[in-house]
């Protein structure tokens, strides 16, 4: 079978089998270190959350005493992938880890270690230990000179024509500074892909896109699994973002930016017939940039029709992935797999809306 047609499951397979490999690292040097084989017992669990800081954390691995002695839990990294069942046993990267806590139980048999892994964004989410300012430099640019000398590997990074002119003082987080700067780019919360790679993707209306995933064709999705949720009562269709600064290009004292979300949604000011706005302030230099912001922050928030389901777990699933579902269009914002043979993958998917000619951003 080929890995294609292994993860699809096409109608006539009923079943398949995949396995999981952690491999352990050396992190200063990337030398490999060997593989790590948990208790069969055990069954961890990876879960990625588009709203978290730290998108993906791994819980429930369980080290039996040979495996204890081996990992440093200061230098040492998990490199975790799928292994198919294809012909090619075609194996897929899942990312690689830090270790978050250090416990250790004891045994007669000789002490075990549960561990909780972080992805990489650990190291970036610490204290600034001098100020950091933007000066005005392209959002690009500022993010390329917060990272600079930080030991995470490739940055893959979208370009933008936005700027910031914000700061940010010693004793901040430099990931609230990388997601700040993030958002007056344009761009979604960043986080670390299958790959390892810290991704950093312009925000996108899902409902424009081509899906990345299509469940419908085959069908995958378990129908017991299947749970509608919404906030629709509550939800903005406004969001607003005002400065202090003066738009010079505009030859206005206010720099003042807007997005609404599609007439399509049922929450739309055109659907409701009033305006529930969100306002916020950000140091923008013009209303076309405030205009931007708002933009993003409206794309980001989660605060939409959402629905949870199941399927076989799936690697190909990464970060903000657009997928076809009973017919429809929907951003995947969190997901989560178990690193064992037999489960269930999760999936939180938030309804896309498409958009029409008055639902342009307005500055």
């Amino acid at each position: 079978m080929k890995a294609a047609d292994f993860l699809d499951m096409p109608l006539f397979v009923g079943q398949r089998s995949a396995s999981y490999r952690f491999v352990l690292v050396d992190g200063p040097t990337g030398i490999l270190r060997g593989e790590l084989t948990p208790i069969r017992d055990s069954v961890p669990s990876l879960e990625h959350d588009t709203t978290s800081t730290i998108s993906r954390r791994v819980s429930g691995l369980l080290l039996g005493a040979a495996d204890a002695t081996l990992i440093d839990p200061l230098r040492d990294r998990v490199r975790i992938s799928m292994v198919a069942g294809d012909d090619a046993h075609t194996e897929y990267p899942l990312g690689q880890y830090m270790v978050a806590d250090d416990i250790q139980q004891v045994t007669s048999a000789g002490n075990l270690r549960p561990l909780t892994l972080f992805d990489e964004m650990f190291i970036i989410d610490q204290q600034l230990d001098t100020a950091f300012n933007a000066n005005g430099d392209l959002c690009n640019q500022a993010i390329t000179r917060l990272l600079a000398g930080l030991p995470i590997g490739d940055v893959v990074m979208d370009g933008t024509t936005q700027t910031s002119v914000n700061g940010w003082s010693a004793g901040t987080s430099r990931a609230n500074a990388l997601t700040d700067l993030a958002t007056a780019g344009g761009y979604f919360k960043p986080w670390f892909n299958n790959s390892n790679q810290l991704r950093v993707l312009h925000a996108f209306e899902p409902a424009n896109q081509v899906p990345d995933i299509d469940l419908d064709d085959p069908p995958r999705v378990y129908r017991n699994s299947i749970s509608r949720t919404n906030d629709l009562p509550s939800a903005k269709n406004r969001f607003v973002v005002i400065s202090n600064s003066l738009d010079d290009s505009a030859g206005t004292a206010a720099v003042y930016g807007v997005y609404d979300v599609p007439s399509s949604a049922p929450f739309s000011i055109a659907q409701r017939g009033f305006v529930l706005p969100e306002v916020q302030q950000a140091q923008v230099l013009s209303s076309a940039q405030a205009a931007v912001y708002a933009r993003t922050l409206g794309l980001q928030r989660t605060i939409f029709e959402r629905v949870t389901l199941s399927t076989p777990p799936d690697p190909r699933h990464d970060g903000y992935n657009v997928v076809l579902w009973d017919g429809v269009l929907w951003l995947e914002i969190a997901w989560s797999m178990p690193l064992a043979p037999g489960g269930a993958m999760t999936h939180t998917l938030r309804r896309a809306y498409p958009t029409t000619g008055e639902d342009e951003v307005l500055a």
